[in-house]
């Protein structure tokens, strides 16, 4: 079934917002917190699950004809002749979510179908807060908006963060920047997507990470949205444009710069992350 971009968008809320929602509700009860499947790189719990299922439902209600490339399933059809794939992370943040923290996000990204689509095929992007009421959301060359206004820097928030996660490598990065930058805020908060966003709201100047455990579907609608709020973002092993989205692909590494920063501070950020992998 075609649909118009706003249709689109309106579906990829609905069902972003449905599995926020019911991730909320259920957050106390511990039988969703039953592993489901545990592997070196990742646990799958029985959350995850449904709340992957409460958003496919909402596509297939609908009748889009689609490919779902998700976290938890990895690749499904609803249709011989799709004319959508749709990216998911039914949720980002599992450990902070388990352990109460309250930051974690579902995240829903869009393109057209073609057998060689990449992250840059990405024309709707549309990130769920789980514990707020908070949908962010971007159409590709229409900018990007927090519900409904435009995506805009926090008042009187000072100096930016700067995100990441502390790996070996990572650990050598930010005690290189902060020769560069001087003493920093440092936050490794737990959900990329969410981290990407607060970027994109230049909340965080920076976030950084080279751990090679992040894959298309944790960003792929959050990188959308920072694009479209003037942002950047690079991988130091690949380009992140010809990822491909045809299925859950690892991405290796990633650095996403506010405007501000991009302009700024690029350069010296990918002087050190080059010069650290080098010494490696």
């Amino acid at each position: 079934m075609s649909l118009d971009v706003d249709n689109i968008l309106s579906i990829a809320i609905e069902a972003a917002k449905n599995a926020s929602k019911w991730l909320r509700e259920v957050q106390e009860e511990e039988e969703y917190s039953d592993l489901v499947r545990l592997s070196e790189e990742d646990v799958t719990r029985k959350f995850d699950v449904e709340a992957e299922r409460i958003i496919i439902d909402v596509f297939i209600r609908d009748h889009v004809n689609a490919v779902f490339v998700s976290e938890e399933l990895g690749v499904k059809s609803t249709s011989e002749n799709p004319e959508y794939i749709v990216v998911i992370d039914p949720l980002d943040g599992s450990n902070n979510y388990v352990a109460n923290i309250p930051y974690a996000a579902v995240s829903v990204a869009i393109s057209k179908f073609r057998r060689n689509a990449t992250l840059n095929d990405i024309f709707v992007g549309v990130v769920s807060e789980v514990f707020r009421d908070n949908i962010y959301y971007a159409i590709k060359g229409h900018g990007a908006y927090e519900n409904q206004v435009k995506l805009k820097k926090p008042r009187n928030i000072g100096k930016p963060f700067i995100l990441g996660y502390l790996n070996y490598e990572s650990y050598d990065v930010f005690k290189e920047l902060e020769k560069i930058f001087g003493p920093f805020k440092l936050r490794s908060l737990g959900s990329a997507s969410l981290d990407i966003i607060y970027v994109a709201k230049s909340a965080a100047g920076l976030f950084l990470d080279l751990r090679s455990k992040l894959r298309n579907v944790d960003v792929a609608a959050a990188l959308l949205i920072l694009k479209e709020a003037g942002g950047k973002a690079k991988s130091y092993h690949l380009n992140l444009a010809n990822v491909s989205i045809c299925n859950v692909e690892k991405i290796l590494s990633i650095a996403a710069f506010s405007k501000e920063w991009s302009v700024r501070y690029e350069e010296t950020v990918d002087n050190i992350v080059n010069k650290v992998f080098k010494r490696k």
